[in-house]
Parts: C-alpha cells; structure tokens; sequence
C-alpha cells in the first residue's frame, strides 16, 4: 500500500507479460488495452466511515439506515465492519463477503448498489441467473477470440477503485455446465488469501483481487453448497412493510432523479393524487420492483405535459 496526496492506494497488478501485439497498428495489445490495472488506485470510503455526531455510527451505515430501515439486519453488519476498519488503521471500505438473504423485491441489490455510491468505491453487478460457465466472472484468457480479464479486474477498470462493491445477483441459480463453475470460480475470489495472488488468464499475471467488497445476494440458500457459505456472512433481510412506505417512495424518487442524470428537484412536482395512488400501490403489493415502474411511468407522462426548461 502507498499513500498518495494522503489517501491509500495499492497496484492491483504489478506487469502484464507481452502478447507480441505491441508493434501491431491493427490490434491493440493486452498490455496498452488494460495498463491502467498497473497503475495506483485508491482505497476508497474514509469520508464515510467516520461517525456521525449524534448517532455513533458511521456515516454510511446512519444513511443506509434512513433510506432502507428494513435493512437494519444487513446495515448493523455494515456499520459494525465500518467502525472496525477505522478503529484497525484501513481507512477505506473493506468489508468481509457478504450474502444477503430475502424475497424479490426485497431491495437487497439496491442497498449494495448504494454501498457503492455512498462510499465511492463504485459499483458492479453479475447476474448468476441462468449463468452456466465461468466465463463472466474468470474472463476469458488469451487465445480467445474475446479475450478479457476477469469480472473483479474490470470493475477496477470502471470504478478506478481497487476496492469497488462487486455485487453478485441470484447467486443460488448459477448451473455448472462444460464450460466451468461459476460458484467455483467465485470461491477463490472470495478467500482473501487467495485473492490477494489470483492469476488472470487474459493479462497472464497475478491481480490483487484481495480489497473487493463482494456482496451477493439470493432469494433462498438451501441450494448452495457449504464451501460457499463457509465463506461468506449470511444475512436474512426481510422487504419493506406497509409502514415503510413513505421511505420507499422518497428513496426510490432519488435514485429514478439519479439514473436520469437529475436532482431530485429536477423531476416534475409530484401531486397529493399521484403520491397517494403510489403509496397505497406499495402498501398493496409491498414490491419495490412494482412502485419503481410506477414511478418511472409517472415521470415519463409528466414530462409530456411540463417540458423542461433548460438553461
């Protein structure tokens, strides 16, 4: 680890061996095509591990809290690993591998997304749903036509944080087929000590992979085989309940604002009628999934009728 302009960084991987392509002015090399997993990342998420005043907690987990506080079971986690980090002298989110428990809808992705967000390690997403090779996680190695390193590593890349929030969906309904085991795959990715030296067939070199916060979610684990579970800290989260409405409703207001590149305020004003029909929407169905769609129809419509006005 090195510090930088006083934040910690680390060099994911220290070279990437040649692949003859360097002279060649029609393919890029592997080498020129991912130097930037040569290079210092930062560690990221001290800003939001310190306490907030008047709760105790770190700042991410108070927020986690207030946006989704059926969560308390996944957060307490999270807030606990939080005020370890600092209290050890590792200033940055470094969580160990999660799995979070719970029906669909439950907003068991979103709040790994906003793990992400909140602590600006960034985020990525892997659905293991119908998955039945290794492929999208371990990459494909050299030789083959699309060529590319490893899930984690590419994260890295898009984040540009050695310690992004790597999320992996439905994890109990990966299938092993001819072409690897995905969940097999992952169990190396997971043991830190093996993480930390894991050999990536596209760069042909070891990656640090050991700083990855991998949160994994499932609906049920009585398929899952226990090498897996033994590596991770199972958490059961239960959805949102009917008294959980207005909190859903305003999160998932931001987050539609977000993905649209918007300020909350930015959105058309939403009136008494149509927050009512939303509320008793949720309360009816308890499906985040649901009043998200509802949501988002209800700005498209708006926005027909109040065009923006840029400046």
């Amino acid at each position: 680890m090195q510090v930088v302009d006083g934040k910690p960084h680390v060099r994911p991987c220290r070279s990437i061996p040649s692949d003859g392509n360097e002279t060649n002015e029609w393919i890029a090399s592997i080498g020129a095509l991912y130097e930037q997993l040569t290079t210092l990342k930062p560690l990221a998420g001290s800003s939001v591990l310190t306490p907030v005043r008047h709760r105790g907690e770190p700042r991410i987990a108070a927020t986690l809290r207030a946006e989704a506080p059926w969560m308390g079971a996944a957060i307490d986690r999270i807030a606990d690993q939080a005020a370890m980090s600092l209290w050890t002298g590792r200033p940055w989110l470094s969580l160990r591998p999660m799995l979070l428990v719970g029906p669909p809808g439950a907003g068991k992705t979103h709040l790994a997304r906003r793990l992400g967000a909140l602590s600006g390690c960034g985020d990525a997403v892997l659905s293991f749903a119908g998955v039945n090779s290794n492929a999208e996680l371990a990459g494909n190695p050299r030789g083959f036509r699309h060529q590319q390193p490893c899930f984690p590593a590419m994260a890295m890349l898009r984040t540009n944080t050695a310690n992004p929030v790597v999320i992996i969906d439905e994890v109990e309904k990966a299938c092993t087929g001819d072409m690897g085991d995905p969940v097999a795959t992952l169990l190396g990715m997971l043991e830190r000590s093996t993480a930390a030296r894991y050999f990536d067939g596209c760069l042909a070199a070891e990656i640090d992979l050991s700083h990855v916060n991998w949160v994994l979610t499932a609906n049920r684990i009585d398929a899952l085989p226990a090498p897996l579970l033994s590596r991770v800290q199972v958490v059961e989260v239960s959805g949102p309940g009917p008294e959980h409405a207005e909190a859903v409703l305003a999160t998932l207001w931001r987050e539609v604002a977000r993905d649209l590149g918007l300020p909350p305020a930015a959105l058309p004003r939403l009136e008494a009628t149509a927050e009512t029909m939303l509320l008793r929407l949720f309360r009816n169905t308890r499906s985040v999934r649901r009043l998200r769609r509802a949501i988002e129809t209800l700005v498209a419509v708006s926005v027909r009728h109040v065009p923006r006005t840029l400046n």
